[in-house]
């Protein structure tokens, strides 16, 4: 027999539908309603395969019809069924083919690890989209998506034992030859107990954050800009999956239905998805969301000590001919850093300096930067910053380019995070911004 699940039926959705078919053998004493017990793993793997390659959750609560056909003589009576994804009138069905090719390839057990990694990241892209409006599961859908990093970090545990005990041995050896004089019988029971030892002692520095990151170098992923994104992830996932007191006696616009575990993410939710999705697909060595990856890795930001150093150097350059390396500090990335404390204001004065005089009607840097901007003009008493600076808030005003809806909600939101706007009350109060 076979079962056929139909997902947004034709005759249901005018926006089309998904047919899924699925071989079962029932024994004769089995019932038809039986059926969807033995098919349910395959559903959910096929479910998860489409809404990775749409990048859409497709879940099993929707509208749907089955269908069960039957076989005749061992012969299957329905038509065989080819591959086919069209979506918005354009064709994806070979980005769905290249991964059911690369399924086809890979080992069992691989092929287990997939189908986990691929329904975590369902499972995280449908709390995500559930959560666009109402803002319920965040929390839940950064835990669902770490948990993909972390499976693969844990795949990689066994490489990174054995590497870790070729060094130690290396190391060891050396030690012992040269600096002990061992030799013979003597040098090899003490490489063996020095390696025991010193494995015991440096197997407890593997963390999850190294687990991950080793294996972005394997997948060729690995920079500053990852390395300090990796850290900032495990400190989410350490409050949202340990838990922690949340009480705010604040709020900021959205205003969330229970107190957030994770109050500072660097980057939206959707540069996480597309790291998620990246890696799966690097591991599975397919080409789907490497140009999403190109795109978002552009903003990625490196650590503060990188960004600290690059503004003492003061070697500012237009934003046309700024290194690639750099952008993403002009970008957003120095605003962050000032908002979470890790860089202080006094430190950044030259920079914005330089390219509030050139770039004060630029919308995309006043949009990028419009809170570091305020806490700036709230922290300066130099006459001639304190002008370009109130300027720069006003023409953010003007051009209607500020990242919050109104400037009431930015002080809202700056005074959520402990900084202080009295001037920029005082603007809103006179009504040259709203």
């Amino acid at each position: 027999m076979q079962t056929t699940e139909r997902i947004d039926d034709e005759t249901i959705n005018d926006f089309g539908f998904i047919k899924i078919s699925i071989p079962c053998d029932l024994k004769e004493y089995e019932s038809i309603s039986d059926a969807p017990v033995f098919t349910r793993s395959k559903y959910l793997v096929l479910l998860g395969i489409i809404s990775f390659v749409i990048d859409d959750p497709v879940d099993v609560f929707g509208p749907k019809t089955n269908k069960y056909i039957f076989n005749e003589g061992g012969i299957w009576s329905h038509e065989d069924i080819e591959n086919s994804l069209v979506i918005d009138k354009v064709d994806s069905t070979g980005l769905l083919s290249e991964i059911i090719t690369k399924l086809k390839e890979i080992s069992p057990h691989n092929k287990t690890l997939i189908f986990s990694l691929l329904d975590r990241w369902r499972k995280a892209r449908y709390m995500e989209k559930d959560s666009e409006e109402s803002l319920i599961y965040t929390d839940e859908a950064t835990l669902s998506y770490f948990h993909v990093l972390e499976l693969l970090g844990d795949l990689y545990s066994k490489k990174i034992s054995e590497k870790s005990k070729e060094l130690i041995k290396e190391f060891t050896s050396k030690y012992n030859s040269e600096i002990l004089s061992l030799s013979g019988q003597s040098l090899e029971n003490e490489n063996n107990a020095k390696l025991k030892l010193v494995s015991s002692i440096l197997s407890k520095d593997i963390s999850v954050a190294s687990k991950i990151m080793y294996f972005l170098k394997e997948l060729g992923l690995y920079s500053n800009q990852t390395a300090f994104w990796i850290k900032t992830l495990v400190e989410a996932r350490n409050s949202v999956a340990h838990g922690r007191r949340v009480f705010y006696d604040k709020s900021i616009f959205p205003v969330q239905p229970f107190f957030p575990l994770v109050s500072n993410s660097i980057y939206p939710m959707q540069f996480l998805r597309v790291l998620a999705a990246n890696v799966i697909s690097k591991y599975l060595g397919v080409s789907l969301y490497s140009n999403e990856w190109n795109i978002i890795n552009v903003y990625l930001i490196k650590d503060d000590h990188v960004t600290k150093e690059y503004l003492k150097r003061g070697a500012f350059e237009s934003i046309e001919e700024i290194d690639t390396n750099e952008i993403a500090i002009i970008r957003g990335g120095l605003n962050s850093f000032i908002l979470n404390k890790k860089i202080s204001p006094s430190s950044c004065f030259k920079f914005y300096e330089f390219y509030l005089s050139t770039e004060i009607d630029n919308e995309e840097f006043l949009y990028t930067n419009i809170h570091a901007i305020v806490i700036l003009y709230e922290s300066t008493k130099e006459p001639g910053l304190n002008a370009l600076l109130e300027k720069a808030i006003i023409n953010t005003h003007k051009l209607e380019c500020n990242i919050d809806e109104k400037f009431r909600d930015t002080m809202y939101f700056l005074d959520f995070h402990g900084f202080e706007t009295p001037k920029l009350e005082l603007l809103i109060e006179s009504g040259d911004i709203r």
